[in-house]
């Protein structure tokens, strides 16, 4: 019982420091079509202290959780861009390899 008891205490305080840790940052990207959603989500999930990414294909906004003590909203705005899209916190004028050359009427899917 008392193994069981120390091992319920570890997790929950493996939970609770994990949970103080984690911050959200929601931002618009001017991502155009599915693929554009895939590379966001699978790139920025490899950039250390990211939790989870979620692109909204609808909207336009990527929700990310992430570890505070190492990454903040510049250096993520900075990862999405290495992935080659601007965001709404973006300076519009640095220029970026764009990973889609289409513009904003672009309404087909790629094919990898």
């Amino acid at each position: 019982m008392k193994k069981f008891l120390v091992l319920f205490i570890l997790v929950t305080s493996s939970i609770v420091l994990f949970a103080q840790k984690s911050s959200e940052l929601k931002v618009k990207t001017f991502f155009h079509c599915a693929n554009g959603k895939a590379l966001i989500e699978k790139e920025l999930k490899k950039v250390e202290g990211i939790y989870s990414v979620n692109a909204d294909l609808e909207t336009k906004v990527v929700t990310i959780q992430y570890d505070e003590k190492k990454q903040n909203k510049e250096s993520i705005v900075a990862a999405i861009e290495k992935i080659g899209y601007y965001t709404e916190f973006s300076d519009q004028n640095k220029k970026i390899n764009k990973a889609c050359s289409h513009g904003d009427d672009h309404q087909h899917d790629h094919h990898e």
